[in-house]
């Protein structure tokens, strides 16, 4: 009787966990775990905390092994368009239908706001959080990436890269990373930028859809296919996925774990 109701007390955190698929890792194509949904995004910090957006607009953060942990409900600020959650500390929301970025702690509560309208960016298609957690911003309108405070002051910014392209550009999503900043045009390619404004180079990366890094490598999806892009030797190779995935929306790779989400939700398998 005591061995039964030990096994029960054990078993009881799983169960309650109803949208969770808890399976075997006996193999590398063997799913950790799975959260099942209807998300339109994923994020994964360097400590394994994952970050989905859910059907309502809610961002639902989750430990390693896909614990609910906090809900951040917004109801006020418009649709979220994309999450940085390269600080685990300090994670970054944009709202871009009202040029809104919130800066949320490790709980999901408001630690922080950048109002772009009154900054007088009137429309910002990305943006990212800097490694000294002040604000990259792409100006859509004078096609300027510029770096902003907290208190929404311009304290950098670039050229204006459609007289140093010659073309005009709209990118979809950056990231800082390793003293540059990557930003992603689907038609154009990844632009390259220092971390004081200046335009280095485009990475001949087209329509890419989604985009991280780790180890050197930047990891895009394109097509439904996973590549690793080697920083360094500039070298473009196909990362082999689970042969179960077959339409992933986001990847992300961190540590020894790989996460995919789909149009079931999200599923996580060690590497």
């Amino acid at each position: 009787m005591h061995v039964l109701l030990a096994l029960c007390s054990l078993l009881l955190p799983c169960c309650s966990a109803s949208q969770q698929a808890w399976r075997s890792n006996a193999d590398s194509n063997e799913v950790l775990f799975t959260i099942q949904g209807k998300f339109s995004l994923l994020e994964v910090d360097n400590l394994q905390n994952i970050y989905l957006l859910d059907e309502r607009n809610e961002l639902v953060k989750y430990t390693a092994d896909g614990r609910e942990q906090f809900r951040y409900p917004n109801s006020t600020l418009g649709t979220i368009a994309s999450v940085d959650a390269s600080n685990p500390l300090l994670l970054l929301v944009f709202f871009p239908a009202y040029q809104n970025v919130l800066l949320l702690d490790r709980t999901l509560s408001p630690a922080g706001q950048f109002n772009l309208f009154r900054a007088g960016l009137l429309e910002a298609s990305a943006v990212a959080l800097a490694s000294d957690n002040h604000l990259w911003v792409f100006d859509a309108v004078d096609f300027r990436l510029k770096k902003l405070d907290r208190s929404g002051e311009v304290m950098l910014q670039s050229a204006d890269l459609s007289l140093a392209l010659g073309k005009q550009i709209r990118p979809t999503a950056m990231r800082e990373y390793q003293q540059l900043v990557y930003v992603n045009d689907p038609t154009e390619g990844i632009l390259v930028f220092d971390v004081f404004g200046k335009y280095l180079k485009t990475l001949p990366l087209k329509e890419v859809q989604d985009f991280h890094f780790i180890e050197g490598e930047m990891r895009y999806l394109q097509k439904g296919q996973l590549h690793a892009f080697d920083l360094l030797s500039l070298q473009d190779r196909l990362v082999q996925l689970p042969a179960a995935i077959k339409q992933p929306k986001m990847v992300r790779t961190t540590g020894d774990r790989l996460f995919v989400l789909d149009a079931a939700g999200l599923s996580a398998y060690r590497l």
